[in-house]
């Protein structure tokens, strides 16, 4: 019961904690320079100019191996003690990435930018699930393993690390999905609005 209790106050607050970032990530528009916010304007035309003549399959492996490497590298830093600061941080950038996308997209588009924003922001709500559900079994990973190491707590490691198995290609299998969302489908719905 204790410990249910402690998994829960820990998911908690990583859950505050990503909710303050995806916030920091929207106000971020309105402190940054003009300079800064025009090069923003023209990436995001540049992006939906491109929609025409997308490279499908330059942009699915660009996605896949963006989107795996980040996964892969959370579950990698779990298995190391040192990595429950990167983790965070990994996860709180995900975090800032989306708010700040959000409030880009509806500042320049207005009305219209919350249609696509909608729609944009699909595969990058369904990564941010994966990574923080990633994230918060990579640092219970690593509190277990700290406590088998250094505390010489009874841990049954064999499941906990084969449950942390499971976790990783379950998340590999919802990424490559959410990449296939992502260059396939979101590309085509905001070409057939028209946008």
């Amino acid at each position: 019961m204790k410990n249910k209790i402690i998994k829960n106050k820990k998911l908690f607050k990583l859950i505050i904690l990503v909710l303050i970032s995806i916030i920091l990530g929207i106000l971020y528009i309105a402190i940054i320079s003009k300079s800064n916010r025009l090069m923003i304007k023209e990436n995001l035309e540049l992006y939906f100019s491109s929609l025409n003549k997308l490279d499908y399959t330059k942009a699915i492996i660009n996605s896949l191996t963006a989107n795996l490497l980040y996964s892969i590298g959370i579950w990698l830093l779990g298995i190391s003690i040192i990595g429950v600061p990167i983790i965070i941080l990994l996860l709180l950038f995900k975090s800032f990435i989306l708010g700040f996308t959000i409030s880009s997209i509806i500042y320049f588009y207005k009305f219209k930018g919350i249609i696509i924003a909608l729609i944009y922001i699909i595969p990058l709500i369904i990564n941010l699930f994966l990574i923080f559900f990633l994230s918060y079994y990579s640092l219970m990973f690593s509190f277990n393993l700290n406590r088998l190491l250094f505390l010489k707590k009874n841990i049954n490691f064999r499941n906990i690390m084969r449950r942390y198995i499971k976790i990783l290609v379950f998340v590999i299998i919802c990424t490559i999905v959410s990449s296939v969302i992502e260059v396939y489908v979101v590309p085509n719905i905001l070409k057939f609005l028209q946008i």
